[in-house]
């Protein structure tokens, strides 16, 4: 066979006299020339230089940085805590209500009290006794109280006889809740024009006796009554 032109290598490929593979211009290790004419030692010195003025490169990018995120942050540590909502670590929590324990608001209904009274002692054939009544709340809540005629009764008795009752001959009642503050007190009066009534309003012919009889009063405001209240016709 005839000799090839190809020697097996590449075509990029050359040689150097004495079967050495020419020089690619590049360094040990892939390092870039030095350059000719300078000495190893100054070489060396060139390339320390370069890497500590890299050094101060990065670490004033680092520090700008830094100074920026400062700047955008606005404040201290503390001023870029989240806020802490509700109680201060000053603060004492208040104790749960213990189960079955009514709301505060709730009336106290054996605070309320009502009492009966009469504006004189004693009364003549020509006087018209005035008899009140009064609530009063001596709780400790206020209470909603119905107040309104509705509610009201004025008895007056003599023994056992059912002198005056003013739910019998009642026109119209009406009713009206009224909230009492602990304290507070309401009061109606009736004028009593000295006669008797009977249920349903029946018509009653006697009158109640004089000459010194002594009768009572009782009022009473829906579920409340007042103690017994004595007076006289004269």
């Amino acid at each position: 066979m005839g000799n090839s032109s190809s020697s097996g290598r590449g075509k990029n490929s050359s040689v150097a006299p004495g079967g050495k593979p020419a020089s690619t211009g590049a360094g040990p290790q892939g390092k870039p020339p030095r350059q000719p004419g300078v000495s190893a030692k100054v070489y060396r010195r060139r390339r320390l230089v370069v890497a500590v003025l890299t050094l101060l490169v990065v670490a004033a990018i680092v520090a700008g940085t830094f100074l920026l995120s400062g700047f955008l942050g606005g404040g201290s540590k503390n001023d870029t805590q989240p806020a802490v909502v509700g109680n201060s670590p000053t603060e004492k929590a208040k104790p749960a209500a213990k189960a079955g324990t009514p709301p505060s608001d709730v009336c106290d209904e054996a605070g309320i009290k009502v009492k009966a009274s009469v504006d004189k002692p004693s009364y003549g054939p020509d006087d018209h006794p005035v008899l009140t009544l009064q609530v009063t709340n001596s709780g400790k809540t206020h209470c909603d109280i119905n107040v309104g005629t509705s509610q009201m009764e004025f008895l007056i008795t003599s023994g056992e006889d059912i002198i005056f009752n003013s739910a019998y001959c009642q026109m119209d009642s009406t009713d009206l809740v009224k909230n009492l503050a602990p304290g507070a007190s309401e009061k109606a009066n009736f004028v009593w024009q000295q006669n008797r009534t009977a249920p349903d309003c029946a018509k009653v012919v006697s009158q109640p006796g004089r000459g010194g009889a002594t009768y009572v009063l009782v009022a009473t405001l829906g579920k409340w009554s007042s103690e017994k209240v004595t007076f006289t016709l004269t």
